[in-house]
């Protein structure tokens, strides 16, 4: 009877632990940055401690920047290289951009590339509406970065207001 509570309870924690600690689904963090004036707005979705995909949007600044994290080290092959990346949410291809590879953290790998304007707006409204799956192709990997759209409501309305504030006088 203890090997199984034992089990039980061990199956339970390594299941729900992932999504206790972050992982999994998208969160957000907002805050005053003093060097621009205007609210930064980080949202996040760590698949693995070492991958993950980031959106960052400053309200003082134009547009945002989607940051892809495969989780393999950075390979100088990789120093010129332009990724095509790629954005589907709910299983329709949204769009492509150009962008541009470099590491991040402990010399990893990274995809990322800088979204203005109209391609901007459609990235945020279409995260923020995403009910099942929000995909991204960094380029880069073997495969793409494959996230539930858990989370992406309220992280979403966050990079919504982030873009809206842009075109607006402080």
């Amino acid at each position: 009877m203890f090997r199984r509570v034992s089990l039980a309870a061990a199956v339970f924690f390594v299941t729900t632990l992932p999504g206790q600690a972050g992982f999994q689904s998208w969160s957000v963090d907002k805050e005053s940055d003093p060097f621009s004036g205007g609210e930064s707005v980080s949202v996040n979705f760590m698949t693995t401690l070492r991958s993950g995909v980031l959106v960052l949007c400053d309200s003082a600044k134009k547009g945002l920047r989607v940051r892809a994290i495969p989780g393999f080290d950075y390979d100088q092959r990789l120093e010129n290289y332009k990724p095509t990346l790629k954005f589907a949410f709910d299983g329709k291809l949204l769009f492509t951009a150009e962008g541009e590879t470099g590491s991040v953290g402990n010399n990893l790998a990274a995809a990322e590339v800088n979204l203005e304007g109209d391609q901007a707006k459609q990235f945020v409204e279409a995260f923020a509406a995403a009910k099942r799956q929000i995909a991204i192709d960094d380029g880069i990997a073997d495969k793409p970065h494959l996230l539930t759209a858990r989370g992406s409501t309220s992280s979403g309305s966050a990079i919504v207001s982030c873009i809206a504030k842009q075109g607006s006088p402080s």
